[in-house]
């Protein structure tokens, strides 16, 4: 557990980053990132398949990038945000 949260909240660092500077290597490096809360989450029953989108959001925000669109990068990124600030919010107020 310990190294999830590091890695999502690196994961999301590096995704801003990503978008801002036209990087989307750096959104690969972050699907990699988020992959072990990823799969942690696909193990429980409420998230089986949700956990797994996840590393894919990052994935399509990369290939938007490459078509040098910054919007639809940006609105893939947006989910995994939304999803883990809530996680978050429900993990520290447990």
């Amino acid at each position: 557990m310990f190294i999830f949260w590091p890695f999502t909240i690196i994961s999301l660092i590096l995704a801003i980053f990503a978008i801002m500077l036209n990087k989307r290597k750096i959104l690969y490096i972050s699907s990699i990132l988020i992959l072990p809360m990823s799969l942690y989450l696909a193990a429980t029953p409420r998230f089986e398949v949700w956990g797994l989108i996840f590393p894919l959001l990052y994935v399509g925000a990369g290939i938007s990038l490459k078509k040098k669109t910054r919007w639809p990068a940006l609105l893939l990124v947006v989910p995994n945000y939304l999803f883990f600030v809530w996680l978050g919010y429900i993990v520290i107020n447990q």
